[in-house]
């Protein structure tokens, strides 16, 4: 079955690399075709993988670096399929693996909602199955690090932080592209991002999401938004100071 497209093109960001993309989705087709191994696949993605993937993944890469040596766990809001949440995950159990590190997956995996903010996304889009994403992580075990909690952010995190008021986190990222999920998001985790933590916005200043910025702009309106050369997404992140 095909996947639902999670937004339509507009004019501006979403279109910059189409081209490339196009090509390389072209391209992709003759690749499988050559009949390599689903395990060369796994094990020689670079030979594989897109470079805008590779870009992302890098990008995640150097911005948990940037909270080693910080306290704190990493939370995700918008889990999807799991690649940032196991990244995480993975990088954990590198870079601290006798600590105390989780990392906090925040889903409820109805895929994007109605309450969208542009046009250009698509309702229902972006769906997953929570099933499967929970066999995927115990199977690599990683579930005693990785831990995806099935809530609606606009409504249930304080009700989870009711549950859990010890939780402060050094990397929160933000992936919903909606308004009310972004605002929400910040509302309940900016006062528990430890000083010198990292809050990530996945499409901070792009046409397809237009309500993340709007409820940065409104909530952190004084902080300095950064970036990663040469990322594309994600695109901004905000350290919290003194």
């Amino acid at each position: 079955m095909k996947e639902k497209k999670s937004h339509i093109e507009g004019t501006l960001e979403t279109v910059k690399f189409k081209e490339r993309k196009e090509q390389y989705y072209e391209n992709l087709v003759k690749i499988i075709g050559l009949d390599y191994p689903i395990t060369d696949f796994l094990s020689h993605f670079p030979a594989f993988i897109g470079r805008q993937t590779l870009l992302r993944n890098l990008t995640l890469y150097e911005l948990y670096k940037k909270t080693l040596g910080i306290g704190g766990h990493i939370a995700e809001v918008g889990v999807y399929k799991g690649a940032g949440s196991i990244l995480f995950g993975k990088l954990i159990h590198l870079y601290e693996p006798e600590s105390l590190t989780m990392v906090h997956g925040f889903d409820h995996f109805r895929g994007t909602d109605t309450d969208t903010d542009s046009e250009l996304q698509v309702s229902g889009g972006n769906l997953s199955d929570e099933s499967k994403l929970g066999e995927l992580i115990r199977l690599q075990e990683l579930h005693g690090t990785v831990k995806i909690h099935n809530l609606d952010a606009r409504t249930d995190f304080p009700a989870f932080f009711e549950k859990y008021p010890h939780l402060r986190f050094k990397m929160v990222f933000l992936d919903s592209g909606t308004y009310s999920v972004t605002s929400a998001s910040i509302k309940a985790l900016w006062p528990r991002l430890n000083v010198g933590g990292i809050m990530v916005f996945d499409q901070y200043n792009n046409e397809v999401a237009p309500g993340e910025t709007r409820a940065v702009q409104e909530l952190l309106p004084d902080e300095k938004i950064q970036t990663i050369q040469p990322s594309w997404m994600p695109c901004s992140y905000i350290c919290k100071g003194e």
